[in-house]
């Protein structure tokens, strides 16, 4: 009786064929899925919807200002690394020498070598091995005087002369030739060092271990439906316990996969993955104080998240005929073409349009798919970059408003009598005040330095329509908590938390999911309309909402039009997925 009830819902698993090598029949959600599957609405609305999370997870590999892979002389790194080596080593080395007390000083002194240490990395990565081994003895030699200024022995004036000597040889030394500026003599008779490429990769190193997770798991979701086919053909066969381990094993697949490669990339070392990190490169290839020996291998956009174009204010989409430049970076055709005043006759000036490393030319028609904003910023990454904080929020805020939802709707429905009327009441009071202008009043008065916008859009979110959730599952509680199988666990002695959540909620989950699926899209409704109103989500960072707000003239149509497509497409899908779902788990929908 026990064994049958742990294989919850009801319908769970069929008796195994006297063959123990025979194929076993479908479980419940298998069935369930093979029902989903032959919904078209559900396959075309879950296809945009993992087209449209996956741009938004994909979105720093998609669309970045740094290079996947360069292969390149950093002339720019190098030179600065030099002068701030010899100023750096000269101050800390006359604190060490003037200081009264060395221990003290010593603190203070730490940074400046440690700075240092930065610098010569720095150079040492562009310079051949046999020119390394001077500046490792003057790092050394930097490291000793402060260990020992650390222990209380001061630095003598000559030792620091010393040092400070040698650190002004470096500075002359170590000069970087610039090859690709010298013809064949020049380079031949020039003094200094002749710098050797060095391989990096830009792109990768920035991204979090947070955001790998996501990509690897979206692989793996996405793929789902190829080698779960495979997977059922293969494994789901034989005796009963194995076919057990084999459907647990999938969700260690579909999530533990994504988090072993997670940690793995967390242990080799990655950057913060920060969004307005406006990283050197671009402005390096474009100026020349970064010279490629290699082409770069950039993102299919080239364009960052927080790079600015200013000289393309509000341009239009490039595809459109008005949004031609000529030369001087004035608009050719349209209502925007620059006229000199009618009183004064001043044309104001124009600023030619700035085409950086990598970027297509002005008037390209895909240099800016979507326009720009009022900085130049790219419309097109910037919604890319803003659909994850959108879809972020509706998903989070459903799976949390659910869970608060089945918790409190479970105890109720189960234990009944006061229980069940405190958590009424309280529910009947939440529903009986308006729930977006109860949002936007506890998002006024949040601290965005305290408790960060996005953290407490989804809080409150959750914390407001949880009691939709829950009194769908107080119902099947009430409905259940009768039945043979919950008596039965009762009179086995079984706790009321085994009862509730092993025995009773899997059979009640079908309307859970189907409101869960509607949540997600009311979710990103909430959070755009508060990003909209300026109580969430701001500048400078962008969600589908608050780039809605970036301008509100008509002029600008494309700064309304295209985030408000994307929400209404998202919105849309889900509320496809969910009435999908509904049908799935209707029995009286089944044929």
């Amino acid at each position: 009786m026990t064994e049958a009830n742990d294989q919850a819902p009801a319908a769970a698993l069929e008796p195994l064929p006297s063959d123990p090598n025979a194929s076993y029949s479908k479980d419940y959600w298998d069935l369930v899925l093979d029902q989903l599957l032959k919904h078209g609405l559900f396959k075309a609305g879950l296809a945009v919807l993992a087209l449209l999370y996956g741009l938004a997870i994909f979105a720093p590999l998609i669309s970045n200002d740094r290079p996947y892979k360069l292969v390149a002389i950093d002339y720019g790194a190098y030179e600065s690394s030099l002068r701030g080596v010899g100023v750096l080593a000269g101050q800390a080395v006359d604190a060490l020498v003037e200081a009264e007390d060395p221990a003290a000083a010593a603190d203070k002194v730490s940074r400046n070598v440690s700075a240092v240490s930065t610098r010569l990395d720095v150079m040492e990565r562009y310079l051949p091995e046999s020119e390394v081994e001077p500046l490792d003895a003057y790092e050394a030699d930097l490291v000793a005087a402060l260990a020992a200024a650390e222990s209380g022995a001061p630095l003598s004036e000559e030792a620091g002369a010393e040092l400070i000597a040698r650190g002004r040889e470096i500075a002359t030394a170590y000069r970087p030739i610039r090859h690709d500026a010298l013809d064949a003599e020049d380079e031949a008779s020039a003094a200094g060092k002749r710098l050797v490429p060095h391989t990096s990769y830009p792109l990768p190193a920035s991204l979090h271990w947070f955001s790998v997770f996501f990509m690897v798991l979206w692989l793996v979701w996405a793929s789902f439906p190829l080698w779960n086919s495979l997977w059922n053909q293969g494994l789901l066969e034989g005796h009963k316990e194995r076919i057990r381990r084999a459907r647990s094993a999938k969700w260690g697949v579909l999530l533990g996969v994504p988090l072993l490669v997670a940690i793995a990339w967390g242990v080799l070392g990655t950057g913060d993955g920060g969004a307005f990190d406006v990283a050197p490169y671009k402005q390096g290839l474009t100026k020349g104080t970064i010279v490629p020996v290699e082409a770069p291998l950039l993102a299919p956009i080239t364009y960052g998240y927080a790079e600015l174009h200013k000289e393309e204010s509000f341009r239009p989409p490039t595809w459109q005929r008005n949004a031609q430049l000529d030369t001087d970076g004035r608009y050719i055709h349209g209502l925007r073409q620059a006229k000199p005043d009618t009183v004064t006759g001043y044309l104001p000036p124009a600023v030619p349009t700035e085409v950086r490393f990598g970027e297509p030319w002005p008037n390209a028609p895909h240099r800016h798919l979507a326009g720009t904003d009022e900085l130049g910023r790219d419309f097109f990454v910037r919604m890319l970059w803003g659909g994850r904080v959108s879809l972020a929020v509706g998903i989070v805020s459903a799976i949390l408003l659910t869970v608060i939802g089945v918790v409190m709707g479970a105890i109720a429905g189960y234990f009944g009598g006061w229980v069940d009327s405190a958590i009424m009441r309280l529910i009947e009071i939440l529903q009986s005040i308006p729930a977006f202008f109860l949002i936007l009043a506890t998002m006024a008065f949040t601290d965005p330095d305290v408790v960060p916008p996005i953290i407490a859009i989804v809080v409150v979110i959750a914390l407001v329509r949880w009691t939709g959730a829950a009194r769908l599952v107080r119902g099947e509680f009430l409905r259940l908590r009768e039945q043979e199988f919950v008596v039965a666990s009762r009179a086995l002695g079984f706790s009321s938390a085994r009862t509730i959540f092993r025995h009773v909620l899997p059979n009640a989950m079908s309307p859970v999911l189907v409101n869960a699926a509607f949540s997600v899209a009311a979710g990103i409704l909430t959070e755009s309309a508060v990003s909209f109103l300026g109580f969430g989500v701001s500048h400078p960072d962008a969600s589908w909402g608050s780039l809605v707000n970036e301008s509100r003239s008509p002029d600008h149509w494309w700064i309304q039009v295209f985030p408000g497509l994307l929400i209404f497409l998202t919105v849309t899908c889900y509320n496809l997925v969910g009435d999908a779902v509904r049908d799935a788990l209707d029995p009286k929908m089944k044929v």
